[in-house]
């Protein structure tokens, strides 16, 4: 999934961007001094070991802060009658030229922010995609039911599956399956979820992955 950009229009609020940006400081402070260090302890290997990992995890972690305030900052907007159907829809259309096929009715509905629920499927839908080997002979798709007075609103794909089906392994910042990924994607997800009163489920059935965002009914 896309690094830092994942919140698609959701700017961070200014309270935040200052945080962030506070922190930055003593960071780079931290890095500076520690580089004056290593070049003191030119000739101790074990000490210039561990100076490199320090380094190299102060590197790390100013890399994810951004991603990790974004999240963070994920806000509900004006809340309203949501229909998941046309939510999924919108989602899957982000995806221009994909395979991926919505299930059939009736979807439900929910009381939240469209937008947020767009980005959150959005985000299954592209896992879905990036997971699947063969798009055409098997698409994801994405169906939707009502288990009592929660609306679960499902994404399936046919790819290697998942690795645990437990959320506290599978979101987690900075750990991702895939190369360049930051693992931001099911944490905005859940953050979404948290955020309209419902949370994630996750089922590899042998086949691949089925990932459910569950909801409070309308």
């Amino acid at each position: 999934m896309p690094g830092p950009a994942e919140a698609r229009g959701c700017p961070l609020p200014g309270e935040l961007a200052r945080l962030l940006h506070d922190l930055r400081g003593p960071l780079n402070s931290v890095v500076m001094h520690l580089e004056v260090v290593k070049r003191l302890v030119a000739g101790d290997r074990v000490a210039g070991e561990s100076l490199d990992t320090a380094l190299a995890q102060l590197a790390r972690l100013a890399d994810l802060l951004p991603s990790a305030f974004e999240v963070a900052g994920l806000e509900l907007g004006p809340a309203g009658r949501v229909d998941l159907h046309a939510v999924a829809a919108e989602a899957v259309a982000r995806h221009p030229g994909s395979t991926v096929r919505l299930g059939p009715g009736p979807w439900p509905a929910v009381v939240g922010d469209e937008r947020l629920l767009v980005l959150a499927v959005d985000h299954l839908v592209r896992n879905a995609l990036e997971a699947t080997l063969d798009r055409e002979a098997h698409p994801p798709e994405v169906t939707a039911a009502t288990a009592g007075d929660t609306a679960v609103l499902a994404v399936r794909d046919r790819g290697p599956g998942l690795r645990s089906t437990n959320p506290r392994l599978l979101i987690r910042l900075g750990h991702s399956t895939k190369a360049g990924h930051r693992g931001l994607g099911l944490l905005t997800v859940e953050r979404i979820a948290r955020l309209h009163g419902g949370h994630l489920t996750f089922e590899s059935p042998g086949d691949g992955a089925r990932i459910a965002l569950n909801l409070p009914t309308a």
